[in-house]
């Protein structure tokens, strides 16, 4: 069974400073730019509004999220059902309200598109000496 290539975004990284891989670009986004011969490190990689797009419509918990400029986690959780959970964005904290779905799973063709739409772009930067 073949499956497409993915991101998987899941909901309990909303939770935390470290969440969605510290908000580095994923492996998974780095490879698919790779295979396919476009530079990625001149694409800003969409965490945001990926998250704003596929993530956050698909929880079944009533949530406010806040954008921060950081190095680390840029998107988070501020209130689930009205709760602050702020505090829990430091600590691994045991009592976290659990966010469901569990994840979402996004296409790398729709990462891709996003990424060029945030870019405003219509083709992808190729890498050095690749033409396709």
């Amino acid at each position: 069974m073949s499956t497409q290539p993915h991101v998987t975004l899941f909901s309990a990284d909303l939770l935390s400073k470290w969440g969605f891989n510290d908000g580095d670009e994923p492996d998974q986004w780095m490879n698919y730019c790779d295979n396919l011969g476009i530079a990625w490190e001149k694409l800003e990689y969409p965490l945001v509004a990926l998250v704003k797009k596929y993530l956050i419509p698909a929880l079944e918990q009533d949530v406010t999220v806040c954008e921060i400029e950081t190095c680390h986690n840029p998107i988070r959780v501020e209130t689930v059902n009205s709760v602050d959970v702020t505090e829990l964005w430091r600590t691994s904290a045991q009592h976290a309200p659990s966010l469901s779905p569990e994840f979402v799973n996004v296409p790398m063709a729709d990462v891709l598109r996003l990424a060029l739409q945030e870019a405003g772009l219509t083709t992808p930067p190729r890498s050095e000496g690749v033409r396709l």
